[in-house]
């Protein structure tokens, strides 16, 4: 009678074990924007590894106290920032050929978990987006008052999370765009979109601003090709540049 009672007494456990464990993935999965959503001027090429991604963050949520590092494609190429620090907490929410857009979309995920501080860095693709037909309407403003938007979302969904935006880095056209025909023909000097956007957010007395710009421009306003091999993403020196150029905000938090 009592192994009876035992095993249905198991049983119940576990059932209430499977159903508290359903709600718990049913409540991460909500986090994330949902395959097929249409994500405002995200382009067809960066459809794969944005939900590739963002089935990646299922599977490894930001989780408490912790900094998270917010961007694109040079972001992710950071790895694992947390040998750059010597930290244990930095989350990687990098997502090659991210947009602004896409980073509101997916910004339930960082108010959930309310980290201790988020570094974004978000742009370039918007610019590389804004050759025809979007040429009117991604303008150097809408880039960064969506800049903007994200770190208000932040700043009133989580008030005790570090905001920390980082200008968007130069590229260097004569290594990059030239070599691989990339935009040939786009309407507006790039180095100028960028420094435009970036005067915008340095002006911005809402924003916490971090000018990474300037620790990367050479002399002609070009990305510095020794911290790059291409033009626009960062090889190892870059990297440590970064690292380098943040590294007191870094240690202030730990």
């Amino acid at each position: 009678m009592r192994y009876a009672i035992l095993c249905i007494f198991l049983s119940i456990l576990a059932s209430s074990c499977s159903t508290l464990s359903n709600k718990s993935n049913q409540k991460i999965d909500s986090l994330y924007p949902k395959k097929g959503a249409l994500i405002k001027y995200q382009q067809e090429w960066q459809l794969p590894s944005y939900y590739d991604r963002l089935n990646e963050f299922k599977i490894t949520p930001i989780g408490q106290n912790k900094i998270v590092f917010l961007g694109n494609s040079i972001t992710e190429g950071g790895g694992n920032w947390n040998k750059r620090f010597g930290t244990k907490n930095i989350v990687n929410r990098g997502i090659s050929g991210d947009i602004t857009e896409g980073v509101i979309e997916r910004m339930d995920e960082i108010i959930y978990y309310k980290p201790i501080a988020v570094f974004l860095l978000i742009g370039i693709n918007d610019i590389f987006n804004s050759d025809k037909p979007n040429r009117d309407k991604i303008t150097e403003s809408y880039v960064a008052n969506n800049i903007l938007k994200i770190a208000n979302i932040v700043s009133k969904e989580s008030p005790s999370t570090k905001f920390f935006v980082q200008t968007i880095l130069p590229v260097n056209p004569k290594s990059y765009f030239k070599e691989n025909g990339f935009f040939p023909e786009h309407p507006v000097s790039l180095p100028d979109q960028i420094n435009n956007i970036n005067k915008l957010l340095k002006e911005n007395d809402q924003l916490n601003a971090i000018d990474l710009h300037s620790a990367f421009v050479d002399a002609q306003g070009y990305l510095d090709i020794k911290y790059s091999d291409e033009g626009v993403h960062l090889n190892e020196a870059g990297y440590s540049n970064w690292a380098n150029f943040i590294n007191d905000e870094i240690a202030s938090l730990k």
